[in-house]
């Protein structure tokens, strides 16, 4: 009796796709925390691309793509001996770093903008000049952090009420409430706050 010869082709002989050995990465972990610079080279050219990529895919901006990556990296190596395989693998360790890092982005421009807005809402006898248009004002405000420089320069006081509102996103009777002090006295202290940092911000515009 004849007996065919049964011949494999390649896709009954190729071996199923390997998953990448994540022990490597968990290796370069454990020598970042003991300050390995070597390793963090190696984990840094190895998650480059998926920081960045993670990172972009919230804030659709190179710049702040670029500005973020480097926080996350710099993250990763005061934190390295943080990390723990119940975290997951370091993969999505690090990704979920940056994608953090990049929602952390967009919280803070909002809460800028908010006290921005707040501070342009602020009455004309407050400060006898006028406030440039918002687009000029809003990039100037980006690049040198002036609102937040001049937060500072409040007293105690109306600084706790304008950093609890604006950059805890507290309203008005929850500060109340927190600060034990009654509804008007954080209004006003609120209004004065406000009409300070208008006069503090216009003079650097």
């Amino acid at each position: 009796m004849n007996t065919e010869t049964i011949t494999a082709s390649p896709s009954d002989t190729a071996e199923a796709p390997v998953r990448p050995d994540q022990s490597q990465e968990r290796l370069l972990l454990r020598r970042i925390a003991n300050g390995d610079r070597v390793g963090f080279e190696e984990l840094h050219t190895r998650f480059a691309g998926l920081v960045y990529a993670t990172i972009y895919h919230v804030l659709r901006d190179h710049q702040d793509t670029e500005d973020i990556s480097q926080e996350v990296f710099l993250s990763i190596w005061k934190k390295a001996k943080l990390y723990h395989e119940s975290k997951g693998e370091p993969m999505t360790w690090v990704a979920s770093l940056a994608r953090n890092r990049a929602i952390d982005r967009i919280r803070a421009k909002e809460r800028r903008s908010r006290l921005r807005d707040a501070v342009q809402a602020e009455p004309d006898t407050v400060a006898p000049k006028a406030i440039p248009d918002a687009s000029h004002m809003t990039s100037t405000l980006e690049r040198g952090g002036i609102i937040r420089s001049a937060v500072m320069q409040l007293t105690p006081e109306q600084r706790q009420v304008i950093e609890m509102a604006y950059f805890a996103g507290l309203s008005q009777s929850q500060i109340a409430e927190k600060i034990d002090a009654p509804l008007g006295t954080v209004k006003a202290r609120m209004r004065r706050g406000l009409g300070k940092l208008r006069g503090l911000v216009e003079p650097n515009l």
